[in-house]
C-alpha cells in the first residue's frame, strides 16, 4: 500500500474543515434569524445562546464524521450501476492496465471496467464495497497512448488505495455545496449577507487538494513523471465538454472521481477601476490541468516541493482572465490550437458520437 507523507495528510485534514465550516452558517441563520421570535425574557436569552453554539459546532463536526467515515464502496457501487446502463465494449488494452495499476498501488483488488461512447476523454474510478469500478470513454481509449491512459487511470484508481486520498475525494463532495451554503443564509438572516462574498473566494480548494494527494500517488504507483505531466495536458481541449458526458448522474455527485471535471459551465466577472477579468469554468478547468501538468513536470527535474505546491495554483486563479503561463512556461488559457481541437470534440458530440480521433497535443 502505498502512503502519503504527513504534509498530505495535514492538507487534506485542511479541506476536510474548510468544507465542514460553511455548513454551521443555515443552522446559525436559522437561530439568529430577525423573522422568528424567541422568547424575550432572561429564560430564552440563556436559551438562544446555547441553540447558537450549538448551531455553531455540532453541524461541522457531523460533517466531519460523514467525511471521515464516508461509505466510498456503497457509494460507488450506486454510482456504477447508473454508469453502466451506458456502457460499451470494454477494451482490452484498458482492462489489462487496470490490473498491472491494481499491483503497483498495492491494492490487489477486482476492477471492473466500464466504457461509455463518448467522444470527450476523461477516465473515472469509483471504489466499490470489494474492488472497483474504473470507467473510460471511448475517447481516452482512441486518443490517448499507452502510458498516458496508464497514468491518467493511476490518479483515480488511487481513490481505492489510500484511504487520505479518499476523504480529499469526500471533503470534495461535502464542500461542493459550499456556495449554496455561503449564500442561503443571508435570505434568512440579513445580517449573515457579509459570509455571501466568501463563496467567490477559495471555493475550488478541495478539489485541488484532492488533486494534489491523487497525483502524487500515481506519480509513486507508476514513477514516470513526463507520462503524467503529458497527459493531463492532453485533456485541455476537453475542459469545456466533460459536462456533457452522459452517465445517468447529477455531475456534483461523481465530480471527484474523474480526471476532468464535469461542472456546469459559469462565467465570472471581475471589474476595478484600473482592470476588468472575465473567465468561464471552462478556463477553470483548463488552468486546474495546466497546473496539474506543471507540477509533474517539475517533480520530473526532482522538485519533490513541487508535488504540494498549491501557492502556484493560487496565483493561477488569481490571474484566470489574462494570458498567464504556469512556472515551466505551460499557457494557462487555453490555445488557439486547442481551441480549435475542442471544437472537433464539440462536433463529434454535436453527431452523436466518435467518428475519428482527435490530433491532441503531444
Amino acid at each position: 500500500m502505498i502512503g502519503l507523507p504527513a504534509r498530505a495528510k495535514l492538507l487534506v485534514l485542511g479541506a476536510m474543515i474548510r468544507s465542514a465550516l460553511p455548513w454551521c452558517l443555515p443552522f446559525v441563520a436559522i437561530v439568529t434569524s430577525p423573522w422568528q421570535a424567541f422568547a424575550a425574557d432572561g429564560f430564552g436569552t440563556w436559551f438562544g445562546w446555547r441553540l447558537l453554539v450549538t448551531a455553531i459546532v455540532v453541524p461541522p463536526a457531523i460533517a466531519l464524521v460523514v467525511m471521515w467515515t464516508f461509505p466510498h464502496g456503497r457509494f460507488g457501487r450506486w454510482a456504477a450501476g447508473r454508469i453502466r446502463r451506458a456502457t460499451t465494449a470494454t477494451s482490452g488494452r484498458t482492462v489489462n492496465l487496470t490490473d498491472e495499476l491494481a499491483i503497483a498501488t498495492g491494492t490487489y483488488v477486482r476492477y471492473e471496467v466500464l466504457t461509455i461512447e463518448e467522444p470527450v476523454p476523461n477516465v473515472a474510478a469509483l471504489p466499490g464495497p470489494d474492488g472497483a469500478y474504473v470507467v473510460v470513454t471511448t475517447g481516452a481509449e482512441r486518443t490517448l497512448g499507452r502510458d498516458s491512459l496508464e497514468a491518467l487511470l493511476a490518479t483515480q484508481i488511487v481513490v481505492v488505495a489510500d484511504p487520505w486520498v479518499r476523504r480529499a475525494s469526500a471533503a470534495q463532495l461535502i464542500g461542493s455545496l459550499r456556495f449554496v451554503l455561503l449564500f442561503m443564509p443571508g435570505f434568512i438572516n440579513p445580517m449573515l449577507i457579509p459570509f455571501a462574498f466568501l463563496a467567490f473566494f477559495g471555493h475550488r480548494r478541495a478539489d485541488a487538494v484532492r488533486d494534489v494527494v491523487a497525483d502524487a500517488t500515481a506519480l509513486n504507483a507508476t514513477r514516470h513523471p513526463e507520462a503524467l505531466a503529458r497527459a493531463l495536458f492532453e485533456l485541455r481541449p476537453a475542459a469545456g465538454l466533460s459536462r456533457h458526458l452522459r452517465i445517468g448522474l447529477p455531475g456534483f455527485l461523481v465530480d471527484q472521481f474523474w480526471v476532468l471535471s464535469s461542472r456546469l459551465k459559469m462565467t465570472t466577472t471581475v471589474s476595478s477601476p484600473g482592470d476588468s477579468r472575465q473567465w468561464s469554468t471552462t478556463d477553470e478547468i483548463a488552468a486546474e490541468m495546466a497546473m496539474r501538468s506543471d507540477r509533474m513536470r517539475r517533480a520530473a527535474t526532482g522538485d519533490d516541493h513541487a508535488l504540494w505546491d498549491l501557492r502556484s495554483w493560487r496565483r493561477a486563479v488569481r490571474s484566470l482572465g489574462t494570458e498567464s503561463t504556469t512556472p515551466t512556461g505551460l499557457p494557462i488559457p487555453l490555445t488557439t490550437a486547442e481551441m480549435a481541437t475542442s471544437e472537433g470534440i464539440a462536433a463529434q458530440i454535436d453527431r452523436g458520437g466518435i467518428l475519428g480521433s482527435w490530433p491532441g497535443p503531444r
